[in-house]
Order: structure tokens, then C-alpha cells, then sequence
């Protein structure tokens, strides 16, 4: 077995199978590629690195490098994990941990200190992920609201959306200033976030102070980022969300306390703690929490 990285890769569709089976993700070489070029965490690195046996991928680790804010003030470069897959006949050959051995080399020769990946508690690997130094960092409250019967039709909307970057970036960056974490961004990050379908533009909620990033999915309406200058703007963007759907409204992470207690007002069923969070393995003296402090901000919109 030899361990290569996804840039050498010569046989990148055997990944479709992998990816499909662990994350229902019908991988595409050429759509990838797109999104290799529009993401400035992928665009500059190795990708990831594949475990290859008689000339096929038999494992898969993704890299990135992601900018974030620290406590200081500062930027600081941390690595990223992503799609991780071992093929389930090579399954319990160590391929896994070789796999994120190499990944974690990687980001120590950068000189990276932490490697952050988000995962789930009830997936197996979230136990091989502790065992091999990572501790739970972030969990997320999340808010659920089934909206009422009588409503039966949403609120049509535009087919066609231009975003302002510009303008959303001044709005996230207003809103995040006094944050750490994932809070570097710019506007080739916002079209990066179209790029990979994080989000529908079509489906967004834009006000003069404050902004709703969506994504539906078989009529039920995905929050993936609310930023909002003001506690009442937070109210009036829910609002707006709420004629924009006939049936469920689901809000995974849930950034801010103002947030979460204006959906609460707002009649949502609130999960203060869920299953999925952030983990983060220490690659250096400094800890994590000396390095954000406890304002590490992140949204759905961020998740890799």
C-alpha cells in the first residue's frame, strides 16, 4: 500500500463509490475540480492523501487550510480534516490511522497547531477520533419549527439572485468582529460557498442589517447561517424564513445566544446540545483555548 496525495491521484473517479457509500456525496473529478479552484482551503494544498493498493483507492483522508482569528487579534492557519473513508473490505488494516498520521505530518510541517475536523457522536469514528488525541471542542444548540397546516403554499421567489458580496461580507464582518475562529472571510470565500452548493441564493433573505443564507431540500428549509446587526433584525430575518417555507424549518448550529433566544421566542423547539461538534487535535504547546478563548464562532455555512 502507498499513501499519495489527491493531487497524484490518476484514478480520482474511484472515489464516487467511496463518498457516495459514506455520505450519500455522488462525487464528480471534474465538478471536484471546480470546486478545488473557487476554494482558497483547498486551492493551495495537497487536497487530501489516498491510500492505494494494486492501483486502487482503498482509503481517503481530505486536507485543508483554513485561515481563522485568534484571541490576539491574529490570523492563524490551522488544518482541516474532511471525508474520511476506508473502502469496508480493507476496513481494520489500519488504513485510517495511516492515513490521518500522514494528514496530521502534513499539517506539522506547515506549522500548523491544531487540526480541526467536525463529526458526529454517533458515528464509529468519532471513537477512533479521540484515541487518536482529539477532544471535543464545539457542541451546537440547533432549533426545529414545523410550520403550521393552514399554511400551505410558501412565498414564491425570485428564480434569479444575485448576492452582493460586497455588502454580505461588511454585514458578517460587523457581526464577528470581537469573534475568534472562522470569521477570515472575503468575497472569493461568499462565491466559494455558491460554488459548493452550500447555499441558495435564490432562497437567501438579505435586509439593509443582516442576512439569511438557505437551502432547501425537499421542502423543508434549511437554516445554514443567519447574520444580524440586531436582536429585533434576527426576529424580522425568521420571520421572512417562515413565509419562504410550507413545511419544516431546521436550524443546525445555532451561533449566538441572541440567536438562539429570539428562535426560541419565535416558537422553535430548541436542542441546546445535539450530536454533532467540532473536534480539535493539539499539534503544538499552545491550546486551543489560549489560542480562541471561548469565542470561536462558526456556522453551518463553514462545515467541511
Amino acid at each position: 500500500m502507498k499513501i499519495i496525495t489527491y493531487r497524484e491521484l490518476q484514478s480520482k473517479g474511484e472515489l464516487l463509490p467511496l463518498f457516495q457509500h459514506a455520505f450519500w456525496y455522488p462525487f464528480n473529478p471534474k465538478e471536484f475540480e471546480k470546486i478545488i479552484r473557487a476554494d482558497p482551503r483547498l486551492k493551495n494544498g495537497p487536497v487530501g492523501y489516498a491510500a492505494v493498493e494494486d492501483d486502487h483507492i482503498v482509503g481517503f483522508v481530505g486536507v485543508m487550510d483554513i485561515v481563522t482569528r485568534t484571541i490576539q487579534d491574529s490570523e492563524e492557519v490551522v488544518g482541516g480534516i474532511w471525508g474520511v473513508v476506508t473502502h469496508p473490505v480493507h476496513a481494520r488494516k489500519g488504513i485510517f490511522k495511516t492515513l490521518m498520521q500522514r494528514s496530521h505530518s502534513y499539517f506539522k510541517e506547515q506549522g500548523y497547531k491544531f487540526s480541526l475536523l467536525y463529526t458526529s457522536k454517533i458515528l464509529i469514528a468519532y471513537a477512533f477520533y479521540r484515541k487518536l488525541g482529539y477532544k471535543d471542542t464545539m457542541v451546537y444548540p440547533s432549533a426545529y419549527k414545523i410550520i403550521k397546516e393552514e399554511r400551505k403554499t410558501a412565498k414564491k421567489t425570485r428564480k434569479k439572485i444575485k448576492l452582493d458580496w460586497g455588502k454580505l461580507v461588511e454585514l458578517y464582518n460587523q457581526k464577528t468582529k470581537n469573534c475568534t475562529g472562522f470569521v477570515i472571510r472575503d468575497k472569493q470565500y461568499g462565491r466559494m460557498l455558491e460554488t459548493r452548493k452550500r447555499i441558495q441564493p435564490e432562497k437567501s433573505v438579505v435586509t439593509d442589517k443582516g442576512y439569511a443564507f438557505l437551502r432547501e431540500d425537499e421542502g423543508n428549509m434549511y437554516i445554514k447561517e443567519i447574520i444580524a446587526l440586531s436582536k429585533e433584525e434576527t426576529g424580522k430575518l425568521i420571520s421572512e424564513i417562515e413565509e419562504k417555507t410550507a413545511k419544516e424549518i431546521i436550524y443546525e448550529k445555532v451561533a449566538g445566544k441572541d440567536t438562539l433566544e429570539t428562535c426560541k421566542s419565535h416558537g422553535y423547539m430548541i436542542m441546546r446540545e445535539g450530536y454533532d461538534l467540532l473536534m480539535s487535535k493539539q499539534l503544538a504547546d499552545t491550546t486551543f483555548t489560549e489560542t480562541y478563548a471561548k469565542k470561536f464562532y462558526t456556522t453551518s455555512a463553514d462545515s467541511f
